[in-house]
């Protein structure tokens, strides 16, 4: 994969962005017991990992290549995944002091995860001597502040170019019988849902999800003409989509003539 259009200016934030989507920043407890059943201590490991349909093993590749070849992509053939996977200290904190330092992860779950991530590898933690200990280090929300309101309008572009490539989905609905385009967006974080709704001043309510076994989510369904015909608009000038999310994005312009003059003609009339 070539995309010419991603110098590190554009690439940064839009690898911010999907890893707020697809990324997961691990701190792994590892307990030492006795054969009394006492535990002696605490080992910590630390890993990086994105995880896509195998369908984007040249996106992993290419994400790989922007960051200097750090890191290796696993298979998982049962499961039709590929795996880009840090677990070098040395990479971790590369990651860390010339990505992460510079280019805000926005989400509050990515962000505590960094922190966790970060205060271990920056520190050289690898060994604790009890459970108090780890939690006098734990990351909770409380902990963490967003720095949204200090980044600029480009950074939040590419941001949200990223964001939409691991979690927007072009889809479809029936209105009066007729097959009519749909985009839509889901996720826990509610902040940066309402982020990108006001960015692009979408007409839809925001609408929460909650299940007994999972985290509420929070869904932005965008279908108006003019919501779209915006949207359009903005991903054909960003022209920073990639992989199979570009694949069907072009798939959904084609099915319905996504085009900007041909939105307001594609709703069947009142």
């Amino acid at each position: 994969m070539n995309n010419n259009n991603f110098n590190n200016n554009k690439f940064l934030p839009w690898f911010a962005g999907f890893c707020d989507a697809e990324s997961n920043f691990q701190t792994t407890k590892i307990k030492r017991i006795n054969k009394n059943g006492k535990i002696t201590s605490i080992g910590l490991k630390y890993s990086f990992h994105i995880g896509l349909h195998e369908r984007d093993r040249l996106l992993l590749e290419f994400i790989q290549s922007k960051l200097g070849d750090i890191g290796k992509i696993y298979e998982y053939p049962k499961k039709k995944e590929s795996h880009l996977a840090i677990f070098k200290k040395e990479d971790l904190k590369w990651l860390i002091e010339n990505i992460f330092a510079n280019y805000s992860l926005l989400t509050r779950g990515q962000l505590i995860r960094y922190e966790q991530l970060k205060i271990g590898i920056l520190n050289n933690l690898n060994r604790l001597d009890s459970l108090d200990d780890f939690n006098k280090i734990l990351v909770t929300s409380e902990n963490i502040k967003s720095n949204i309101n200090n980044l600029s309008s480009f950074y939040i572009d590419h941001w949200i170019i990223g964001f939409l490539n691991g979690e927007v989905s072009f889809t479809n609905s029936i209105n009066k019988n007729k097959k009519v385009p749909i985009i839509y967006l889901e996720h826990t974080d509610e902040t940066v849902i309402k982020l990108i709704k006001e960015r692009f001043n979408i007409s839809t309510n925001i609408f929460s999800r909650s299940r007994d076994t999972r985290k509420t989510t929070y869904i932005l369904t965008i279908g108006s003409k003019r919501d779209l015909n915006t949207i359009v608009t903005f991903l054909d000038e960003m022209n920073s989509l990639i992989g199979y999310k570009l694949t069907q994005y072009k798939e959904s312009k084609k099915n319905f003539n996504l085009k900007r003059k041909n939105i307001i003609n594609m709703y069947p009339k009142l």
